[in-house]
């Protein structure tokens, strides 16, 4: 009835999400296997709620269909051990630990970082006169950012943003065509990822500095924990730093650019960049969807939903709904109050929150500085990624200036 992965639903979901919202707001998809929440308050309140876990090793499992599960042995060991895959008393101590790695020191050194790194991608297309925002800044510029403060030498950091994208591929494309080659290449993501991190982690701890993996390893040093755990913890930080502020910045371009009154507004006022930020998150939210795993028998909106079940929290279509948000449809950069569901709070609210918002902050401030002419290149199209129901963004977005 709601096909999810319809092409023109991929490329524009939220027409769906209301329908959905309106007609089923806690709907069973037969196809996939799992109920699918498209309501504000329900799908916030499951972000709080106990009762569902965040392990979603049997999801990752059963995307596989009648493929061997050693297909993904090495993704599988990794990712188990993420905080995001947790639930407490194991998540409340590996996110005390994470936390030490986002130090008051630490994030006043950042802002040099994101500054330098931004104004470094724009010198080599500010004579261009055109660029593609994904191929060209949004895809680097936060990995590049992210391997800085993890102190990752400069020749494996384009390594580390084509390892982010293959594991977040897989765990972002539940039910889709491609999962074979998608499972292979995260598999093999995730091993060179784990050994490159675990080098760094084994230096660090014999010399450590200044940078996020010396602070965690001291950190685990200190107490006497077992360090096995920690390159786990590093690759979930670079993954998640790296796969959703990749997709909001042509996200928010797009939306900018498709409302030009909006864009004008934030020219004319550069001290609207806060609001217009948490707008752009709510607007177009480059995670619309989280899973979760019922742990008991519950109820949901009247639902009866089974122990073992497999629940999909829909933050898009959350932050389009008109019990929570006056004209949700409506793009507007001075909305307050904003409470967005963009940050997924709860226990697994986004530990990276700060260095997103900083990030988003200086980048369309300086875009907005340096390319005032900022607009769509007529002359060629933009390609909206429809691979992921997890993750939505763009695979190109070519603008002029």
């Amino acid at each position: 009835m709601y096909d999810l992965f319809a092409p023109e639903t991929l490329l524009n979901p939220y027409t769906l999400y209301k329908k959905m919202r309106e007609e089923d707001p806690v709907h069973y998809n037969q196809s996939f296997g799992y109920w699918v929440l498209t309501g504000y308050r329900d799908v916030e309140a499951a972000l709080r709620d106990e009762r569902l876990s965040a392990d979603r090793t049997a999801l990752f499992l059963n995307q596989l269909g009648d493929l061997d599960v050693n297909l993904i042995q090495n993704f599988i060991r990794v990712n188990s051990k993420m905080m995001i895959e947790k639930d407490p008393p194991d998540h409340t101590r590996l996110r005390k630990l994470a936390n030490q790695g986002f130090t008051t020191r630490a994030i006043e050194s950042w802002q040099y970082i994101i500054q330098n790194t931004t104004d470094r991608l724009l010198d080599n297309v500010q004579n261009h006169g055109s660029m593609d925002i994904v191929s060209d800044l949004s895809v680097i510029l936060p990995g590049l950012i992210i391997a800085e403060i993890f102190g990752v030498p400069e020749t494996q950091r384009a390594n580390l943003i084509e390892w982010a994208i293959d594991m977040g591929t897989f765990w972002g494309a539940p039910g889709s065509s491609n999962i074979e080659e998608y499972a292979r290449k995260a598999d093999l993501a995730a091993a060179q990822f784990s050994e490159l991190i675990s080098q760094l982690i084994e230096e660090r701890g014999r010399q450590p500095g200044t940078d996020m993996i010396s602070l965690l390893t001291v950190a685990y040093q200190e107490q006497g924990l077992n360090l096995e755990e920690l390159p786990s913890q590093c690759m979930l930080i670079l993954n998640a730093a790296h796969l959703t502020t990749a997709d909001l910045i042509p996200n928010g371009v797009n939306a900018l650019l498709h409302h030009p009154e909006q864009l004008q507004k934030l020219q004319e006022n550069p001290a609207l960049i806060n609001p217009a930020v948490e707008e752009i998150i709510r607007f177009d939210t480059p995670a619309p969807f989280v899973f979760r795993v019922a742990k008991q028998d519950l109820t949901i909106g009247g639902k009866h939903i089974l122990k073992g079940s497999v629940i999909a929290l829909g933050l898009g279509a959350a932050n389009h709904d008109p019990a929570k948000f006056d004209s949700p449809e409506v793009f507007n950069i001075m909305r307050s109050p904003n409470e967005h569901l963009g940050f997924a709070p709860g226990i697994h609210f986004c530990l990276g929150v700060v260095l997103a918002r900083m990030e988003l902050i200086t980048c369309f401030t300086t875009l907005l500085r340096r390319l005032p002419n900022l607009r769509f290149d007529p002359d060629k199209q933009a390609i909206p990624r429809h691979t992921s129901l997890v993750f939505k963004g763009f695979d190109s977005l070519p603008i002029k200036f």
